[in-house]
Order: structure tokens, then C-alpha cells, then sequence
């Protein structure tokens, strides 16, 4: 490997330097993702019964209680729970976009190394020839072992391009459907959070509708 690289000229310097931010940031984004994860289920299961109890407060304290993006979008939401649906579902929405950008950090960057490391082949493979031509001409097309050196150099640097840039692109499609699917997951739960909370309103507001009917027949 030592060798190749050596052969593949100056240009593999900056396809190096590309792969280890690429790796770096694979690797990070992939224990960031892993540590966000939830047990919707269960979760939502706690908060979703104290809903039905009508125990905002409860539900507000399961909330806080978990752990991870989802914990936190939908405790913004509850925290709101009073104020009714309408400001509930602004909170959800406005957190869950905080969540969003902070589970797609470093995207950006993936995408980068994947496009500019076949580009960087491709120079290489330019330079490679250059000097092949160059070579050629010195020699007078004599010593064909002078135009090979140019020409191995082209080859290694667009295969190291290519070879760093298709596992890049691949990671990052991954850590992309990660994304989406937690995505998904919020969207529905957010659904389910707020039917639940519509739900035990008009139960709440049932119930001081039956109140004040029994009081005033009381009065009568």
C-alpha cells in the first residue's frame, strides 16, 4: 500500500486527507445516531396512559424522563399542553427541526469527500498523463518504461478516488435512511401525542360541562 501510494504521486496526499475526514465523520455520526435511539413503543406507551388519565404533569415528567431526540421533541410539545393542540403541534415542529440539523450534522461534509474524491482521481490521472507525454518526448519514445511510470500514476490515483469515494457514498446513504426513518418515527408519534392530548381535552371539557349542568340543577 506504502508503495502504491508513493506511485501515485502528490496527488494522493489530499485523497488521503479527504478519507480520514470522511472515516472521522462516518464513524461519529453513526455513535450519535446509535445513542439517539428510543424504544418509541414503550415510551410513548407511559406517556400516551397519562394522556388518558388526564395527568398532563405526569406525561410531562415521562417525557422528560427518556432519553434521545424524541425524549426531547416531544417534551417541548407537552410543556405546551395547557396553551392546547395548536401550540403544541408549533413546539413539536419547531424542536423536531432542531433535532433534524443536529441528526444530519456532518451530511454536508460526506457528500463533499464523495463528489471531490473521483475529481481528485481524475486530476490525478490528468497530471499522470502530463508527465507521460513529458517522458515520451524527452526519450523520444525510446524508453517505454518512462511513459509507464506516468501512465501507473494516472491509473493509481483514479482508482484510490473512486475506491475511498463509493464507500463513502454508501455510508452516508445509510446514516441518510437512519435519519429518515427516525423521521418517520417522530412524525407518527407526534400524531399519536396529539390526538391524545385533543382527545383528553374534550374529555376534560365534558366533564366541567356535566359539573356545571349538575351545579345549576343543584341551585334550582
Amino acid at each position: 500500500m506504502i508503495e502504491l501510494f508513493q506511485k501515485g504521486g502528490p496527488t494522493m496526499w489530499p485523497i488521503l486527507f479527504l478519507s480520514i475526514i470522511g472515516v472521522a465523520i462516518a464513524v461519529e455520526r453513526f455513535v450519535v445516531l446509535f445513542r439517539e435511539r428510543t424504544d418509541t413503543e414503550m415510551f410513548l406507551a407511559r406517556i400516551m396512559a397519562a394522556l388518558e388519565a388526564q395527568k398532563y404533569e405526569e406525561a410531562l415528567a415521562e417525557a422528560r424522563s427518556g432519553k434521545g431526540a424524541m425524549a426531547r421533541i416531544l417534551t417541548a410539545g407537552l410543556e405546551k399542553v395547557r396553551k392546547g393542540r395548536g401550540e403544541v403541534e408549533k413546539a413539536i415542529a419547531a424542536r423536531g427541526s432542531i433535532e433534524i440539523s443536529k441528526l444530519e450534522r456532518g451530511f454536508m461534509a460526506l457528500q463533499v469527500v464523495a463528489k471531490l474524491e473521483p475529481l481528485l482521481g481524475f486530476f490525478g490521472t490528468v497530471t499522470g498523463m502530463i508527465n507521460s507525454f513529458a517522458a515520451m518526448a524527452s526519450v523520444n519514445g525510446s524508453d517505454p518504461a518512462a511513459v509507464a511510470n506516468g501512465i501507473s500514476e494516472a491509473l493509481i490515483t483514479t482508482a484510490a478516488g473512486l475506491a475511498i469515494a463509493m464507500p463513502i457514498f454508501f455510508v452516508h446513504s445509510i446514516l441518510l435512511s437512519m435519519v429518515n426513518k427516525f423521521v418517520m418515527e417522530m412524525e407518527e408519534s407526534s400524531t399519536r401525542i396529539l390526538d391524545a392530548i385533543e382527545t383528553a381535552q374534550e374529555k376534560q371539557a365534558k366533564k366541567l360541562s356535566k359539573d356545571e349542568i349538575g351545579g345549576k340543577y343543584l341551585e334550582v
